[in-house]
């Protein structure tokens, strides 16, 4: 598997037999874009499976393999944030590893969760402690590096005074409809309770130990309890177990309520004996494939959507396999079915569905970085907070004096001919540790150009080129694809990430285009000038580099932009409206940012008795107008979040429109409603104030909650921000996001739909 970087195993369209169960996609081609050496016994494949047989818009899937044979370098483990109520990026996640001193060499998320608090399903244990409990198909691996996939066979058990014993759960949810519960600070500070419950509060007893390790018991002291009470705080070496008061389980509340102070308690862990010694385990979903035969019947998980996918899998001969298979820019995703089948043709005896769509993410350390990358392409356009990741480790390196190896990137390009790219040599010692790139780097290709400072230039002819660095005695080369023609192409807005399928544009102005192109899921590096530019319905011109400018426009008029190279083609439609297009807007002081941000699709009025169109930019901006707006200006793909649910008591009168923008917010954590009654709220028709709106836009901007905030004493009416809003306003006034008004702050009054175009105006200034 150890390979040089960017070698490439298989450029040209390789014939197998790919996913050959009945009523899965028919994928028979196998495009390996590259091989990458992540150092020790960790090897990255990033490819494409390509179907065959379905016209000129073959669908394809874009995935990544990560292979890991066990060894005394790397190791593999469960990681989470700090507690396990509420789910954690990769990101976050890295303060554990810091503070264990491990450095990531590749990872991706782990076991399904509940959306609504981001508890894992099945049972969590890292370091050989039992953080969660459960009993579904799970994963574990052992101090060696070695992993099991199966049932853990794990059971919790309480022993009271009397001698009863009673299986209970561990760190999950309380619910009417389950019996005792076990809470640790693993969990949270407190039981996040949603039920009324009872509570008995316990402290292990001297020379017990304070954590349940797999196979062990601890012994438990009554110190107090506590009834009536949706949730209870948990001591910092403690323990809370807990019940519903209305609960299926009533023998089980009276065995409880008959604790008394000073009472003891027993609970012991046991597992299968082949689960013995696991150091690290999270939960999983279906098996996809056991004894090396494919399995069905899948329970667990939308088994027919193609989506987003992400799984384990063991070898015969022991090798780890961590695959994920992506379901964004023009990547179809795979069905169960597909994914057990892909498995089963990567060599996996055994192999786990693990948590897919949105949360789908693999992250990796590539050679001579210092810094881990996001490999894949999140559907949900950027990774998802997720309950737990699996990830590959090893002992965090210094940094290195000097380079045993080179590599180059990108490790796996696809270009046009003619296309210029640039090539970025990095260094790494003997232990992969990112070293200095000595200074005489030198570069050669085997056709193309490649100048002294590493920009290769593709020629005129459809091939492959190797281009190699050397220096001081050391290496690396990297393999650059030279195409006909893409497979797809897309229309983007210079600097943007977005699709471009329409836009309304002033008249006179001009606007920046680029095209993003994909051979087979794989993106393609190409100038402007390499496509065919046109425009129809008299709307403007367009340059052979891609620069629109729109023609002038006394009413709205309609055309398109065309972009073709070979027989690729794309085309968006393109308003040409007058510069000025709301009524209420030629002498307001916010005209200008409102006819921005009406111009790039963020903003948009209403119709008025008259047919002229309206902002109305003095009317106070309802919470969902103010959402609506957020992920518009965010270029947040909201569609992709439709399937979500919302917590909120009154979800239901948040409008249509306004329902996917919402659930986007919500599960990317700018929004979490306000309480009331135990319940949550959204408010949706209900004016937002300008510091909720600070606070939201803090929260996108990832700022700093925690910040100092003497920036607000320039202004009398600080003393009305909300504890929970002033870092987030004196971040804004700092910088120049937020400047008050008439001296003052304001912050609980309404927010106008004026001051909110300035807001966001001032934000893609900073940008």
């Amino acid at each position: 598997m150890k390979k040089t970087l960017g070698r490439l195993t298989a450029l040209a369209l390789c014939l197998c037999l790919l996913l050959g169960m009945a009523g899965a996609a028919d994928y028979t081609q196998e495009i390996l874009a590259g091989e990458l050496s992540l150092g020790g016994s960790v090897t990255l494949q990033s490819g494409v499976l390509a179907e065959s047989g379905r016209g000129e818009q073959a669908k394809t899937v874009r995935e990544n393999v990560l292979y890991y044979t066990a060894d005394k370098t790397v190791k593999p483990i469960v990681a989470y944030g700090n507690t396990l109520y509420g789910r954690s990026s990769m990101k976050q996640t890295a303060t554990y590893l810091d503070d264990n001193d491990l450095m990531l060499v590749a990872g991706v998320n782990g076991a399904f969760f509940d959306m609504n608090n981001g508890i894992p399903y099945g049972l969590v244990v890292t370091e050989g402690v039992l953080r969660s409990s459960g009993n579904i198909q799970s994963v574990g691996f052992f101090d060696d590096g070695s992993a099991i996939i199966g049932e853990p066979g794990l059971k919790v058990t309480m022993e009271t005074p009397d001698g009863a014993e009673t299986e209970i759960f561990y760190n999950k949810a309380l619910s009417k409809n389950n019996g005792i519960g076990l809470y640790s600070r693993d969990y949270d500070a407190t039981t996040k309770g949603t039920v009324d419950g009872y509570h008995v509060i316990l402290e292990p007893v001297r020379g017990s130990g304070t954590e349940l390790l797999l196979n062990d018991s601890i012994t438990l002291e009554v110190i107090g309890t506590l009834e009536g009470k949706s949730s209870c705080g948990i001591p910092e070496d403690g323990f809370v177990l807990s019940i519903a008061e209305n609960t299926a389980y009533a023998s089980a509340l009276d065995q409880m309520e008959e604790l008394e102070t000073g009472d003891r308690i027993t609970i012991t862990t046991e597992t299968d004996p082949d689960w013995a010694d696991v150091q690290y385990a999270c939960g999983g979903g279906d098996l996809l494939v056991e004894n090396g035969r494919v399995c069905g019947d899948f329970t667990l998980d939308k088994a027919e959507k193609p989506t987003a996918r992400t799984a384990v899998g063991l070898k015969r001969d022991g090798t780890l396999v961590l695959y994920t298979a992506d379901s964004e820019n023009g990547s179809e995703g795979l069905t169960l079915d597909e994914l057990a089948a892909r498995m089963k043709e990567l060599d996996c005896e055994t192999a786990l569905n693990l948590d897919g769509g949105g949360s789908t993410a693999l992250g990796a350390q590539y050679p001579g970085y210092d810094a881990p990358a996001t490999v894949n392409k999140p559907s949900d356009g950027s990774l998802r907070p997720c309950a737990n990741f699996i990830y590959l480790v090893r002992s965090k390196p210094t940094r290195a004096s000097s380079a045993a190896k080179l590599y180059l990137y990108p490790y796996n390009a696809v270009v046009l001919p003619g296309t210029s790219i640039q090539l970025t040599a990095k260094a790494v010692d003997k232990n992969y540790a990112a070293a200095d790139v000595p200074d005489d780097v030198t570069y050669s290709a085997s056709s193309g150009d490649v100048d002294a400072d590493g920009v290769f230039t593709a020629g005129a002819r459809a091939g492959s080129a190797t281009v190699r660095a050397k220096a001081d005695g050391i290496s690396g080369e990297t393999t650059v694809r030279v195409i006909d023609e893409p497979t797809t192409l897309t229309l983007h807005k210079k600097g943007s990430d977005k699709d471009l399928d329409g836009m309304v544009l002033a008249g006179g102005s001009k606007t920046e285009l680029s095209v993003e192109a994909l051979y087979y899921g794989m993106t393609v590096s190409a100038q402007n000038s390499c496509y065919d530019w046109s425009v129809t319905g008299g709307i403007g011109t367009i340059s052979d580099t891609g620069v629109f400018t729109a023609a002038e426009a006394g009413k709205a008029v309609t055309g398109t932009i065309v972009a073709e190279c070979g027989d690729a083609r794309v085309e968006a439609e393109v308003t040409i409206s007058p510069a000025n297009p709301f009524a209420d807007m030629k002498n307001h002081w916010a005209k200008d940012y409102v006819n921005t941000l009406y111009f790039t699709g963020v903003l948009t009025g209403s119709a008025g008795k008259d047919g002229k169109l309206y902002y109305r930019p003095d009317d106070p901006m309802t919470r969902q107008e103010f959402i609506v707006a957020l992920m518009r200006f965010l270029e947040v793909d909201t569609d992709s979040y439709s399937d979500g649910t919302l917590p909120f008591a009154d979800s239901a009168r948040i409008a249509s429109w306004a329902q996917n923008a919402m659930k986007a917010a919500y599960e990317l954590g700018y929004v979490g409603g306000s309480s009331s009654g135990g319940k949550l709220y959204a408010n949706p028709t209900a004016s937002i104030s300008r510091q909720e709106a600070m606070v939201i836009l803090a929260r996108t901007q990832e700022l700093d909650e925690s910040a100092d905030t003497s920036a607000l004493d320039a202004f009398p009416d600080r003393g009305k921000v909300a504890s929970w809003a002033q870092s987030a306003l004196a971040q804004m006034v700092e910088q120049g996001i937020i400047t008050g008004s008439n001296g003052r702050l304001n912050p609980t009054g309404n927010v106008k739909r004026a001051e909110v175009a300035k807001m966001l105006y001032a934000i893609s200034e900073q940008d």
